[in-house]
């Protein structure tokens, strides 16, 4: 453990850039006064970076853990583009089972703050779309997917999170035998 120079314990050997104590020597003076309890820590927080909030990587697992997927979409076949899916997919995070996890109070202020920081994160909204492709993939087995348009939007509804992706993508036969 390092101490510095003003409070240099019994048995403490001086080093180029810290004081090393024994632990002997830290156990025969106990702190004075009582000690605090543990705090309880919390994970998944906001964090400000050029002027916005964003998420970290732990704030955007426990969006993802908490999510609820439902996905909707129609194959149309007719047109002179060829066949396409149309099809949307909504991610649902109830904010009353986060709350306890969040690290800030999800109070008003705190839920327009996250949905900010959802509606401004590349990472969410690609993780998103991910979810939606895999979502259509799944729907349409033997189809290969084209350039995707894609739309999302996030809101707060009551006491969810809502992050939608609407995706049009065309679609044409995947063949095996193409592939060699």
């Amino acid at each position: 453990m390092a101490l510095t120079m003003d409070r240099l314990a019994p048995g403490a050997t001086k080093s180029p850039r810290t004081l090393e104590t024994p632990y002997a020597a830290l156990m025969a003076a106990p702190p004075s006064g009582p000690m605090k309890p543990l705090a309880r820590a919390r994970r998944g927080a906001l964090r400000p970076a050029g002027g916005h909030l964003v998420l970290d990587r732990v704030a955007e697992e426990l969006l993802f853990a908490f999510a609820e997927r439902m996905s909707e979409g129609t194959l149309r076949e007719e047109g002179t583009e060829g066949p396409r899916f149309d099809g949307s997919t909504m991610l649902t995070v109830d904010l009353q089972r986060l709350a306890p996890h969040w690290r800030e109070p999800l109070d008003a202020a705190g839920r327009a703050r996250l949905a900010c920081a959802v509606e401004g994160s590349v990472r969410v909204r690609l993780r998103a779309l991910r979810l939606a492709r895999a979502d259509v993939v799944h729907r349409l087995p033997g189809r290969a997917l084209g350039r995707a348009s894609v739309a999302t939007s996030v809101r707060i509804v009551d006491d969810q999170l809502h992050v939608d992706v609407d995706l049009e993508v065309p679609l044409r036969l995947f063949s095996r035998r193409a592939l060699g």
